[in-house]
């Protein structure tokens, strides 16, 4: 498909250059004298190369049938680096084969469909072009790397991937007469994986604002493959009226398509891929008058606002940037099968005056198959203003009888290699569902997204392989490119600085090994790539310890989307040194955006500098995961600090954070400090478990909490023991999303539990440990209490 468009595009170019003329370009000096000249049908092309530091300014007017183009040479070998942007406005332009790679705006747009505040673009295509990485060194330094502005532009068989800053990746803005009633075309793009923000502005599509949401944009959005576009809870964001997002696939993105504002949106043919990974979702309705019908929602977990669908309540008399009524809207002819949560009506009902119901809102014809599942519709307030009627609703029980529900026969096949079901029940028709999600025509119109099993499908489902430019390595399925081999192993000896030099020379994947004995370094190391570091467990854990001839330094600093594992290795702050470690892990104050640290078997001890901690993640920098299992973490100030962001804006320093079969002993404040800020729901994260974990003599303050935990979303702390603290509060759980269970408390307060959290099972027994060990004795009341029949304690 994309060699015949691109064979289709080298055509055109040849036959409006029959009576024009090409220029190559090799500089900006060029490049600036050149640009002036084109009239309709010319060609200015880039050469090969790197253009670094390139501000192009793309102006002309073409017709219809002769469009001025800026070319690449070559497709892909044009690669537009440093601080570079693209803007352009007139008629008829075509921009294609660029690529912005190992740089970053210098302004607020990489691409931008205008040269000044009234100079759009119109009717102008931008194709097969790629955005990859492209950030700033600050997560918080907000950016977009595509503005449409304009009328009749084409946005097509682009990859933009990677984003890591602040700001959405495409914005249409229709905000004045010029750029209302658009009709842009978002067509056969790859949306590559965006990682976790945590923090407000990280969609990957946004059409409109909330200031504008009363005018009509009219974007089309078709085709489109959204690969685990993660920035934050709507992956797509509509603020404005008429929109239509017609046969696009989001695959595994931890988030929805968000009706957010503005009226009469149509969703159809989209496919909801969610495989059953966390936090995926379907369509957020607010607002009125949309159609959402023939859409595929398959294995979503996500519920409340990812649910598969997710009707909001609303605000009383709602300013623009709130919550609209949702009235009028229709939901047929869709399919479900094996989600967490296929239905939630009324979320939100209790939060920021969310009390005004839904009205005049219709399922219809939808099936419904959950074998997991036994509740499918989700009920957060009455709903009268909801009706169901003729679905099919199956459970892990079987059929549910419900208002509204029919039975009928389930029948199971594939498309695509994706599982489906689909049934010959009949539907009651509408006018507007004339073909299914395939294009199948429903002459005898069956419940369901499916009209048959099989049959020639007119609509091709949106995949890696068929949308962006096929030139382009990044289009290529993750999975395949995740297939790559181990890397090597290097082994380190003890020694001054022995590990900083095998650091530096180890690439990306390697495994480090180190011999027991004890290595000192002498400045903080930076981990910007993949790696390992492991003991070779033959004999005691090597010992690290810093050697440092300055203050607040840091074993280890790191950075990037780098994941970093450590296993079978202990770390000795040593507190008495001249200058003792601050720190044991930092995040990079810049550029810090998705790394992961994972510690396993390892001893942390002995980092008492104040304001010191094991671990400190900086304002600015987000970590996906921290997985702390096995270890002892002891005779420290502070345990994990993750409470930079103080703006209360919702944003914060890790997405999820779990604790294992740990211990954390006599640390002076907190073992955890987790902070999100403010209620902004565009970020529902932050997640902490704790399983398996003993906490003694943490927080020897009154004023301080064993586990400080601040807007949290989801915390699950179980088979735990807290004791020993002077602490007035041991953790304070908040939250429908907070539970602790079958956990001891001794010489320790019990924990404070309000707004919905749960707790169940909790113990006041002295834990009676084993000597020198954190072990429970056999004749330990705790013994066997555990959720999985274990001890309570460690495992």
């Amino acid at each position: 498909m994309k060699k015949t468009l691109i064979l289709i595009v080298s055509v055109l170019i040849a036959a409006s250059n029959s009576y024009a003329t090409k220029y190559k370009v090799a500089d900006m000096e060029q490049y600036k004298t050149t640009v002036k000249k084109l009239v309709p049908g010319d060609s200015l092309i880039l050469a090969n190369g790197v253009w670094k530091d390139a501000q192009l300014s793309f102006k002309g007017n073409g017709t219809p049938d002769k469009f001025i183009y800026l070319v690449a040479e070559t497709p892909g070998r044009v690669s537009i680096e440093g601080k570079s942007r693209l803007q352009l406005s007139g008629q008829y332009l075509y921009v294609s084969g660029l690529k912005f790679v190992n740089g970053s705006t210098p302004k607020s747009v990489v691409i931008e469909f205008r040269t000044g505040s009234t100079e759009y673009a119109y009717n102008s295509v931008l194709s097969h072009c790629v955005i990859d990485k492209f950030n700033q060194s600050a997560k918080d330094s907000a950016d977009h790397w595509v503005g449409i502005y304009g009328k009749k532009n084409t946005v097509e068989y682009c990859y933009f991937g990677g984003k890591s800053n602040e700001g959405t990746t495409l914005v249409v803005w229709p905000n004045d007469s010029n750029s209302i009633n658009n009709s842009h075309l978002i067509y056969r793009n790859h949306f590559g994986p965006r990682p976790r923000l945590g923090a407000n502005g990280g969609e990957t599509i946004r059409i409109g604002t909330s200031q504008v949401c009363h005018l009509n944009s009219g974007t089309i959005v078709d085709g489109n493959y959204f690969e685990r576009c993660n920035g934050e809870v709507e992956v797509v964001s509509n603020k404005s009226g008429e929109n239509k997002f017609v046969n696009n696939t989001f695959f595994e993105c931890e988030g929805s398509l968000v009706l957010r504002h503005g009226n009469n949106a149509l969703v159809s043919g989209n496919w909801f891929i969610g495989n059953g990974k966390i936090n995926t979702g379907g369509v957020r309705i607010i607002n009125e008058g949309h159609k959402i019908f023939n859409n595929y929602f398959y294995k979503l977990a996500g519920d409340e606002f990812r649910s598969g669908i997710a009707i909001m309540n609303a605000i009383p008399n709602s300013p623009a940037n709130g919550y609209a009524p949702v009235r009028n809207v229709m939901i047929a002819n869709n399919t479900f099968y094996d989600c967490v949560n296929p239905w939630a009506f009324g979320v939100g009902f209790g939060e920021r005056n969310r009390i005004v119901r839904p009205e005049s809102t219709l399922l219809l014809n939808n099936l419904i198959v959950s074998p997991n599942s036994s509740e499918l519709i989700k009920r957060y307030d009455t709903t009268e203003g909801i009706k169901t009627d003729n679905n099919i609703m199956i459970n892990n029980t079987g059929s549910v009888k419900t208002e509204g529900s029919v039975e009928g026969e389930i029948i199971k096949g594939k498309i695509s290699g994706i599982e489906m079901v689909y049934t010959k029940q009949k539907a009651k028709k509408l006018p507007f569902v004339k073909y299914d999600i395939l294009g199948q025509v429903r002459n005898e119109a069956v419940i369901g997204a499916f009209q048959h099993g099989d049959g020639d499908a007119a609509v091709e489902i949106a995949t890696a392989r068929n949308c962006g430019p096929e030139w382009y390595e990044t289009s290529i399925s993750t999975e395949v490119k995740n297939s790559k081999p181990a890397g090597k192993i290097l082994t380190v000896a003890p020694g001054a600085d022995n590990l900083s030099k095998a650091i530096k020379k180890a690439a990306a994947g390697d495994i480090v090994v180190l011999s027991e004995g004890e290595y000192t370094i002498g400045n903080k190391i930076a981990l910007n790539k993949d790696l390992t570091l492991r003991g070779d467990g033959k004999g005691k854990n090597p010992v690290i310890r810093m050697k440092s001839e300055r203050e607040n330094n840091s074993f280890f600093e790191i950075g990037g989307n780098a994941r970093i594992e450590f296993q079978g290795i202990d770390f000795n702050g040593d507190s008495k040194a001249t200058y003792p470690a601050k720190y044991v892990f930092a995040s990079a104050k810049e550029g810090a955006f998705g790394y992961s640290l994972f510690v396993n078997n390892c001893n942390i001890y002995d980092v008492k500098v104040d304001g010191g901690a094991v671990f400190k993640a900086y304002k600015g920098s987000m970590c996906d995961s921290i997985l702390i299992s096995n270890s002892v973490i002891s005779d420290s100030y502070r345990g994990i600090s993750l409470s930079d962001e103080k703006d209360n804006t919702g944003k914060y320093n890790a997405e999820s954070v779990v604790l294992h079969n740990s211990v954390f002993s006599n640390i002076a404040q907190y073992a955890i400090d987790y902070y999100r800020g403010g209620n902004d729901e565009s970020t529902l994260g932050g997640s902490l478990s704790i399983n398996h974990c003993v906490f003694d003599a943490v927080a020897d303050d009154e004023k301080q909490s064993v586990l400080k935990l601040t807007g949290i979303v989801t915390v699950n702390i179980s088979n735990s023991i807290f004791c020993n603290t002077a602490a007035k509060v041991s953790v304070k759980l908040s939250g429908l999303k907070n539970s602790i269970s079958n956990s001891n408390f001794s010489s320790c307060p019990a924990p404070k539990i309000e707004k919905g959290a749960k707790s169940v099972m909790l113990f006041s027994e002295s834990p009676a440990f084993e000597k020198k060990s954190y072990q429970l004795s056999k004749k330990s009341k705790l013994a066997g209490k555990a959720t999985d029949g274990g001890n309570i304690g460690l495992q």
